[in-house]
């Protein structure tokens, strides 16, 4: 789906060879536009330096600093004072062009929604989140397809198996460090494969700290982008309230299914909040902040077959042929 809206990234001229896909791929759909200023100065007065109506801005900095004392929000204003979305993205050459590759291969899926992936930690009050939102597009009849992955029903190993099909969108719900999530006994970018998986298409991390730094490391939110498992996220470079949390979760479900929005920024600007809401909070884009909310061809079918039963589900029952390959117990203690 092409546009009018031009497309800006700002990166110094010796990281745009890596970030080739994208930028092909921007180019293929809409005016692509490359600031060649100082990060520092495009910051300082984005209106002298954007276009108008630019649909959002990729900044590629230093990877010494992080989301938080980089970006001033999610958003900065072009020259005629609209709101732009504006990414951020570590200037790592060896890592940029894996994260290059996925964007690259999101934005040539067709514009659907979906499907969605709801994630949550098994604690009491981010498990009443992630089901309330689940059930929200169970409702809607126009709604993506909705996949309830949270710690309860499912393993780490099978919910990142099924993030690796490929869905539009997940969101998870749940306590957040700067090296990754809580739930799920813990998940770190170690548990992600390196290579072979479809890229989501956007991820929201609702929680603390996805975007931080700690120990000179990039942050959990950074190294999902850089490793291509997204083409964006929202993610918190601080500290976030429980409560600011669950206001987000049923602002961004009447905007999906209300506004029909087709990119990760689009969401997020739609969402019904206080006014200053994200302004108070400590989120940030990390990655293309126009990331698709599109998931890849099969994505749908392949998570069908995550085994997630609710938690009062009994589990089936064991196939007498899959008994009958089960060694005996004596054999497979010799064993």
């Amino acid at each position: 789906m092409s546009s009018n809206r031009p497309w800006v990234i700002a990166a110094p001229t010796a990281l745009l060879a890596p970030l080739a896909p994208l930028l092909s791929a921007r180019a293929a759909r809409q005016p692509v536009i490359v600031l060649e200023s100082s990060i520092e100065a495009i910051l300082a007065d984005p209106g002298a330096h954007l276009p108008a109506h630019a649909e959002a801005l990729l900044v590629v900095g230093p990877p010494r600093r992080g989301p938080r004392r980089s970006l001033p929000g999610l958003w900065v204003h072009d020259a005629v004072g609209s709101r732009v979305p504006v990414g951020w993205l570590p200037g790592i050459p060896s890592r940029l062009s894996a994260y290059a590759a996925a964007a690259a291969r999101v934005l040539a899926r067709p514009p659907r929604t979906g499907p969605l992936v709801v994630l949550g930690q098994w604690e009491d009050r981010f498990l009443r989140v992630a089901l309330r939102t689940s059930r929200w597009f169970e409702k809607q009849r126009s709604s993506p397809a909705v996949f309830h992955w949270t710690a309860d029903r499912v393993t780490r190993n099978d919910m990142i198996e099924g993030l690796g099909f490929g869905p539009g969108l997940a969101l998870y719900f749940g306590h957040g460090r700067a090296r990754g999530w809580a739930g799920y006994h813990g998940v770190r970018i170690e548990h992600f494969p390196a290579l072979g998986a479809e890229p989501m298409g956007s991820l929201l991390a609702l929680c603390c700290e996805n975007a931080s730094r700690q120990g000179g490391r990039l942050s959990f939110a950074e190294d999902l982008v850089l490793q291509g498992i997204c083409a964006g996220a929202l993610a918190a470079a601080g500290k976030t309230r429980h409560e600011d949390n669950r206001q987000l979760g049923p602002a961004l479900n009447e905007a999906m299914t209300a506004r029909h929005p087709k990119t990760l920024a689009s969401l997020v600007d739609g969402a019904d909040l206080p006014p200053g809401f994200w302004e108070k909070t400590p989120y940030r884009f990390i990655g293309d902040p126009a990331a698709s909310l599109a998931g890849a061809v099969g994505a749908t079918e392949a998570a069908s077959l995550i085994f997630a039963p609710a938690p009062d589900d009994p589990l089936p029952p064991w196939p007498d042929e899959d008994l009958d390959r089960v060694p005996p117990l004596a054999a497979t203690a010799a064993g």
